[in-house]
């Protein structure tokens, strides 16, 4: 697993500054919420690495990737194919680590829209992402965010899912069935 953390490491280090210094961020921030919940840390930290390995992707490439994995797409994702980084991101590093951990290619997957589904691997990166401090004005309510998500890893997803969505929605922008979907999944346990 050490020589996989390495050469995802490798490949994020070919990543703009800026998204390193992202991908350290949720690193760090992945690995402590690991240790307060008793979490695998080595599976948290290797998913954190690599959650943002498609970002940089053109809004095409992403769509030809997404066919090209048969990747099950929305009309929000045809819309807004950014939003396509994570699953292309997992794909991506399954083909060049066959041995890639389930709970790891979920918690890429499914890091930006979120999956009720998802193990406490996937909501911690899910959650770490939006705790880089970088974000603080795109979620002006990140210490709540970071207070839940030391107490209980299902409040704060589902606080984030319902401010994100109110966001969305007052914005009149798009919102992922996926991400609509999960929050009532969580809601209804």
């Amino acid at each position: 697993m050490n020589s996989m953390y390495e050469g995802i490491s490798d490949l994020v280090d070919k990543l703009p500054d800026g998204l390193r210094r992202h991908s350290d961020t949720v690193k760090s921030i992945a690995e402590n919420l690991a240790n307060v919940h008793n979490a695998d840390a080595d599976l948290a930290v290797m998913a954190a690495k690599g959650h943002d390995i498609a970002r940089l992707i053109a809004p095409h490439d992403l769509l030809k990737h997404a066919c090209e994995y048969k990747i099950p797409l929305t009309d929000v994702d045809r819309q807004i194919p950014m939003l396509l980084h994570g699953p292309v991101g997992a794909e991506m590093l399954l083909s060049q680590f066959p041995t890639l951990p389930d709970s790891v290619y979920r918690a890429i997957y499914w890091h930006t829209t979120f999956n009720a589904g998802l193990d406490d691997i996937g909501k911690i990166v899910f959650l770490a992402d939006k705790l880089d401090p970088q974000k603080s004005t795109r979620y002006p309510y990140q210490r709540l965010l970071q207070d839940l998500s030391e107490k209980n890893l299902n409040r704060a997803v589902k606080e984030f899912l319902n401010r994100e969505i109110i966001s969305l929605v007052n914005q009149s922008k798009l919102v992922h069935p996926r991400m609509l979907e999960a929050r009532n999944m969580i809601i209804i346990g």
